[in-house]
């Protein structure tokens, strides 16, 4: 709501009562009804003189049920006024906040779920199969508004308008209300993440992840390798917690810079040594990074799922020959994603001549499309003497 929205007043149905029976009122009707089915949250009780008003939801058949239901118990008068709205109120749901303001035929298009990344909800529509495109785009407009109604730290709202692509896996996005500003700042397990919704990648459906690979068993001095780190989520939140040190890579130069800034504004146990650069040059023998890291490195973490099974021999130039561990992400087909991800990983590593020597965790991360997943397989590689 804005301040013009805060004080406009509609005309609505109210239960006058005496102060004296207020109370008797409240408790009765969270016995016999859901509080909120009665009272509108949208507009302020008021206080005239010895009465206050209660304002009642718009809908006459609970009005008729409680007012036959207390006729005899409680004096009491419906007066019709006009409401003021209640700066505080916040719907609870996206259908609560839209209802009677689509149309029917739309309701179904509501999304089911949305990412929010800092104080920016990014949205997905499926378009219905006919539909006049004015009145469409007029239908997203009302449905970012109740996203931020819904959600009070949200400020601007963005429709995904296609597929994550290109090398710095970004996504064309469409403004739909509130502020129009791509940047943020996005808070996760206790660290704080500048970036640019439009210039770098980020999802926050990884949460979970991240937080569970930053609580494993790493440990102390670990040197560990982010081959696509991004703004830094994994690497930060990893050495947050652990005394490490942490090469982190990225591409993307925005991201690179927003990992550099992400680095120095988290409080940090390990050290993190920030790249903008592609990984696949550590493999060349020329190249000064690579020489440092080669066969040096414990743990590596291959966060890129359309490509990560590319970037096996890097992995393989990096590890210590003695083994380390590898987190290893990938989109694999149902129904047998985790299968197919770990031959294809597998067979992938035999070609180096290095080997599986332990899974020790596989899962499912997130449904990706209908007919693929994302899968992560934790395993220890190590090098086979030729």
């Amino acid at each position: 709501m804005n301040d013009k929205d805060l004080n406009k007043k509609v005309e609505i149905t109210f239960l006058k009562l005496k102060k004296t029976d207020a109370q008797y009122f409240i408790q009765f009707i969270k016995v016999k009804f859901k509080h909120d089915s009665i009272i509108d949250q949208r507009y302020k009780l008021e206080h005239k003189e010895n009465y206050i008003l209660f304002p009642l939801v718009e809908n006459k058949n609970i009005i008729d049920k409680l007012v036959k239901t207390i006729d005899n118990l409680i004096s009491f008068e419906l007066v019709s006024r006009e409401g003021i709205n209640n700066p505080n109120f916040k719907y609870r749901t996206l259908e609560e906040a839209l209802r009677g303001k689509i149309p029917p035929n739309y309701l179904n298009l509501i999304p089911s779920s949305y990412d929010i990344i800092g104080n920016i909800a990014i949205l997905e529509f499926e378009k219905p199969d006919q539909t006049n495109n004015g009145k469409y785009d007029e239908f997203k407009k009302l449905v970012a508004k109740a996203v931020i109604d819904v959600n009070k730290n949200v400020l601007s709202v963005f429709e995904k308008k296609s597929q994550i692509k290109g090398s710095y896996r970004l996504r064309d996005l469409a403004y739909l209300g509130g502020e129009n500003n791509t940047k943020t700042v996005h808070k996760e397990n206790d660290c704080i993440f500048h970036l640019d919704i439009k210039t770098t990648y980020f999802s926050p459906r990884l949460v979970y992840e991240r937080r569970r690979i930053s609580e494993s068993n790493i440990q102390e001095n670990e040197v560990i390798v982010d081959m696509f780190s991004g703004v830094g989520t994994f690497s930060i939140q990893i050495a947050k917690l652990n005394p490490v040190e942490i090469h982190a890579f990225d591409l993307n130069p925005a991201a690179y810079s927003f990992l550099k800034k992400n680095i120095s504004l988290n409080k940090l146990k390990g050290k993190i040594f920030p790249y903008n650069l592609n990984t696949k040059e550590m493999a060349n023998h020329s190249n000064q990074i690579g020489k440092k890291l080669h066969n040096n490195i414990d743990r590596i973490i291959m966060n890129l799922p359309e490509y990560s099974i590319d970037f096996i021999d890097v992995a393989c130039f990096l590890m210590k020959k003695s083994g380390g561990i590898l987190h290893f992400y990938q989109f694999s087909e149902k129904p047998n994603a985790i299968d197919i991800s770990i031959g294809t990983l597998k067979k992938k590593l035999n070609e180096f001549n290095w080997a599986t020597d332990k899974i020790f965790d596989t899962k499912i991360v997130k449904s990706y499309s209908p007919k693929a997943e994302l899968v992560v397989v934790d395993l220890y590689m190590k090098y086979l003497n030729s």
